[in-house]
C-alpha cells in the first residue's frame, strides 16, 4: 500500500511517497509471536479429526503437550482423503470422515526459522473408527516433534493438559457437542 505525505522544508511543502507493507502476527506452538509481511505467507489447508468416545478425546503427543490429530492437505488430495491419511499416519486407525464441525483461519510458524503460514483449518467428526492405536506410520517430519503414541484424555481433565494447537480445545469440543445435539 502506498500513501502520499507532505512535509515542510523551509517555506516549501514537498510531496513524499511512503510505502506501507501489510504485516500479520504469526504464532508458534509455544506462543512466540513473529511479525510477517503478508506477501511472505504460504497458504495451507489443514484438516483435524475430533475423535471423542466414552467421554474421552484422542490426542497426539507433540512437543511438551498434546494436539489434535491431523495436518496439511497434500497436493492432489481431497480434504476427506487427507483426514483419512493423517489419522492413519498419526494413530494407526482407519476412520470414515463425517461432518466438518468447525473451521478457523490461523497464522503460524513452526519456529523462528520456518516459513509463515496462513492456515485454513477444518475440523471433522467421524462415523466409523477401526484398528489399534500406534504411531508406526508417522512421517520423518512428524518425528521431529512427536515420538509417543496418541492417548485418550478424559474430557473433564483437558484443562490440566498442555494443549499445543492454534485453536482452543474447548472451542473445538463445544463445536462437537453442538453438532451432536443436531443429529
Amino acid at each position: 500500500m502506498t500513501s502520499a505525505r507532505y512535509y515542510k522544508q523551509g517555506d516549501a511543502y514537498n510531496l513524499k511517497e511512503v510505502t506501507f507493507i501489510k504485516s500479520i502476527i504469526c504464532k508458534d506452538v509455544f506462543g512466540n509471536q513473529y511479525i510477517v509481511p503478508v506477501d511472505e505467507l504460504n497458504i495451507r489447508v489443514g484438516v483435524y479429526a475430533v475423535i471423542i468416545e466414552d467421554n474421552k478425546i484422542l490426542l497426539t503427543r507433540q512437543w511438551d503437550g498434546y494436539s489434535l490429530i491431523g495436518g496439511g492437505v497434500e497436493k492432489g488430495e481431497t480434504i476427506e482423503e487427507s483426514i483419512v491419511r493423517e489419522v492413519k499416519e498419526e494413530t494407526g486407525l482407519t476412520i470414515t470422515p463425517d461432518k466438518i464441525i468447525h473451521q478457523a483461519t490461523t497464522f503460524f510458524k513452526r519456529n523462528a526459522e520456518s516459513p509463515a503460514n496462513q492456515s485454513i483449518q477444518l475440523y471433522f467428526t467421524h462415523s466409523q473408527l477401526h484398528g489399534q492405536i500406534n504411531n508406526d506410520n508417522i512421517t520423518d517430519s512428524e518425528k521431529t516433534y512427536t515420538n509417543s503414541t496418541p492417548e485418550w484424555v478424559d474430557l473433564d481433565k483437558i484443562d490440566g493438559i498442555n494443549f499445543r494447537h492454534s485453536v482452543d480445545l474447548r472451542t473445538i469440543i463445544q463445536a462437537y457437542i453442538s453438532q451432536s445435539r443436531t443429529r
